[in-house]
């Protein structure tokens, strides 16, 4: 939360809302899996870019929730800014406060879920995300995947070695864990394999059904490409 509710992280992520709205991968799989009826939830919805994104593909039931306080207050501005009439709310992922059988869709981008610190709470979004979709209901987000990028498999390696010896990072909790800097500021992230992600899916009672490669499947904007890495988007059904 610290982190991003750094004031020119919030900024940031306030203009990707403005400007740069839904990936185009993303566009492509909420409008063939997500259904038009019934209630969208975005998670880890930052300043709205996603959420935003949702309402101009003409979804209309959306609501919008994020961990970090500063960011739920830009996505209200910004929501006013734009004339929307979306619902933005604190939430956290791993408690969600709404009734079972809920949603028609959920929407956890950016590789957020893989913000959530520790397998087990992890799992706990996972299963707080199947506890509120209704039947045949969608869940679309992303991930690294730390066995599908050659660039990184050296450091991998590297790292498992330093779990072995006892030497990894004293501030992460397991192998696949890193702390990243960015701008100045420090980011857990969680670097998951293939096998990694399916096993959630299982622990949680859904089934995946599509997964695409960012950068893979179509054609994104310059401004994606320099915010965003290579990463893998999942899609399962409740």
């Amino acid at each position: 939360i610290e982190s991003f509710a750094d004031q020119k992280i919030l900024e940031q992520y306030s203009q990707d809302a403005a400007e740069i709205g839904l990936w185009e991968v993303e566009k492509l799989l909420i409008e063939k899996y997500f259904p038009r009826e019934g209630k969208i939830l975005d998670i880890g919805c930052g300043a709205g870019r996603t959420t935003f994104g949702l309402a101009k593909l003409g979804y209309e039931d959306i609501i919008g929730i994020d961990i970090t306080p500063g960011m739920i207050e830009k996505a209200k501005n910004n929501t006013r800014k734009l004339g929307e009439d979306i619902l933005f709310e604190v939430g956290d992922a791993c408690n969600l406060k709404y009734r079972d059988n809920y949603f028609a869709g959920c929407l956890f981008s950016f590789n957020g879920i893989m913000q959530i610190p520790e397998r087990d709470k992890r799992i706990e979004a996972f299963k707080e995300i199947h506890r509120v979709l209704r039947k045949n209901g969608v869940f679309i987000f992303s991930t690294h995947v730390r066995d599908s990028d050659p660039e990184w498999k050296s450091f991998w390696e590297e790292e498992k070695e330093r779990w072995a010896k006892g030497e990894q990072d004293s501030r992460i909790f397991e192998y696949g864990d890193r702390i990243v800097e960015e701008d100045g500021r420090l980011i857990f992230l969680h670097f998951p394999d293939r096998e990694e992600v399916v096993s959630y899916l299982k622990a949680a009672g859904l089934k995946l059904i599509d997964e695409v490669w960012l950068f893979e499947e179509v054609e994104e904007s310059e401004a994606v490409k320099e915010r965003a890495s290579k990463c893998k988007m999942w899609v399962a059904k409740k």
